[in-house]
């Protein structure tokens, strides 16, 4: 097999056209309610104030069990203008594993352009409300969610394990350059995406991207192979739209 020197694309969601995740993906059933406002912790990455008023607030509960709560800023507006956002979030949510899906603690929703970021111990990502509609518009807001739901829920332990760490090492190469650019922070959040479209969807990514990847980090699509062997994909393809 020939050698791959070179990262396949600039980053994993927004540098290409791939498919890793498709919009008739399985989903697992779930139910969202819209519970009131609050008072919340709202990070944000353009401001240093943690706690906010008239937060609102939502619940999904999934068939699975599982449960994941949805703060929305207030500056987005009314709930009906909230929901709008919430919708396309919760949804990708639902085609996560479960096995991630129950590390997941909840998701913070700001209105703005920014892009999404993750907090690895409290076990959250935040989205902003612009950003969210650019991704629906160009469908990659199931990989978005993936990639933030992978910092959030698989960085703690994994990216500073021993066996990540040497796995990274033997393959010597990444598969994107924001990879490259911040090893210890995005290495395996970008490579999880392939590993994942190449594990649990054998064929989806065109054969030579397929190829490109295992050459570029076999070691890691191992590790990713043994982290994911006993992971399930959803099992609906109904949602509930109602408790």
């Amino acid at each position: 097999m020939t050698a791959i020197a070179e990262p396949l694309f600039k980053n994993s969601v927004v540098s290409n056209n791939l498919d890793f995740i498709r919009e008739d993906d399985p989903e697992e059933s779930f139910c969202l309610q819209y519970l009131g406002t609050t008072t919340a912790e709202v990070p944000d990455k353009r401001s240093d104030v943690l706690f906010v008023d008239d937060v609102r607030m939502f619940r999904a509960t999934f068939a699975d069990d599982e449960i994941v709560q949805i703060f929305v800023h207030p500056d987005v507006g009314t709930s009906e203008q909230a929901t709008v956002l919430v919708d396309p979030v919760i949804r990708a949510v639902a085609r996560l594993p479960t096995q991630m899906r129950a590390r997941l603690s909840h998701i913070v929703i700001h209105q703005g352009s920014d892009a999404a970021f993750s907090e690895d111990v409290g076990r959250f990502f935040v989205m902003y409300s612009e950003n969210i509609k650019s991704r629906v518009s160009t469908r990659d807001i199931s990989e978005t969610v993936f990639h933030e739901s992978v910092h959030a829920t698989l960085d703690v332990p994994h990216a500073s394990s021993a066996a990540w760490l040497t796995a990274q090492k033997a393959d010597a190469r990444f598969i994107t350059e924001y990879a490259a650019g911040k090893p210890s922070q995005e290495d395996m959040a970008e490579s999880a995406l392939f590993a994942w479209a190449i594990i649990k969807h054998p064929g989806r990514l065109p054969p030579e991207i397929e190829a490109k990847t295992k050459a570029l980090m076999p070691h890691r699509l191992a590790y990713f192979k043994t982290l994911f062997s006993d992971w399930d994909l959803p099992a609906a393809q109904q949602v509930a739209s109602s408790c």
